[in-house]
């Protein structure tokens, strides 16, 4: 089992610096790829574990789910299997933001303006789910103007 792991890892190591070149960045990312991430720590990883590497990994972990997964993207989505291995690399190098592309798309595809009016949408209380929203972001304006004094 340890050798298994030391060799997991030298793949990990090796797949890496193939990726990245001496300055630390890959080499093929154009910047209309370079994603806007809220968080530094994932900036940086997604910069060097981009999503081939992070579909490359999980199919070497764990065969079995990453098929499975594959095989309900295609099967629920419609997708080639191309695009469902595009599509589970980018989930899974960047979770976050993958879920806000979507989010985005979705708002765009069926004509919402804003996430507000998606979320008040699909309520089943519009007036409840505007009425939390307003007023969360009123005490969260009054926090920051709090903070800034």
């Amino acid at each position: 089992i340890m050798a298994g792991g030391v060799v997991y890892f030298l793949m990990l190591v090796l797949i890496t610096l193939a990726n990245v070149d001496a300055f630390g960045v890959r080499p093929t990312v154009s910047s209309s790829k370079v994603r806007s991430i809220s968080s530094p720590a994932a900036s940086s990883l997604s910069m060097v574990f981009g999503p081939n590497i992070a579909a490359e990994m999980e199919k070497k972990k764990n065969p079995k789910k990453y098929e499975s997964t594959i095989q309900n993207l295609m099967k629920q989505n419609k997708l080639t299997r191309q695009q469902a291995e595009k599509r589970y690399g980018e989930f899974l190098a960047d979770p976050d933001g993958f879920a806000l592309r979507a989010a985005a798309q979705e708002r765009k595809e069926k004509g919402y303006k804003d996430w507000k009016e998606q979320a008040i949408a699909k309520s089943d209380d519009p007036e409840a789910t505007r009425k939390r929203i307003e007023e969360f972001q009123k005490k969260s304006t009054l926090k920051a103007t709090a903070m800034n004094w």
